[in-house]
């Protein structure tokens, strides 16, 4: 039976944030890496990291690009985005829970 076959809510996010384009941060036992899923399967997740490459800081185009091939099993955990807010509905968020909790306490 494979991981397409049951509910499995690695690999159901892992392929959330590769069907949207959403940058990852995947932790193992041993390290943790950080991109863009570019392909996922039964075993492995592909994940693309594009960064300046200092040895080629001097030249037209200092971009590298690693691409990590991450065994699913070795994962320990995943970051992925949700949603974003801007400062000022951050604030009106965190100003409403806190009058639900005053409200609470009465």
């Amino acid at each position: 039976m494979g991981l397409k076959s049951i509910p499995n809510l690695l690999y159901q996010r892992l392929s959330e944030s590769l069907q949207n384009g959403n940058e990852i941060r995947i932790r193992t036992r041993e390290t943790g890496f950080v991109g863009i899923p570019i392909h996922l399967d039964e075993e492995f997740v592909e994940v693309v990291y594009l960064h300046v490459s200092e040895a080629d800081a001097r030249d037209e185009s200092p971009y590298a690009r690693t691409v990590w091939l991450i065994k699913l099993s070795e994962i320990t955990a995943v970051a992925y985005p949700m949603q974003s807010w801007s400062k000022k509905d951050l604030e009106s968020l965190l100003h409403a829970e806190k009058l639900v909790s005053d409200t609470d306490q009465r």
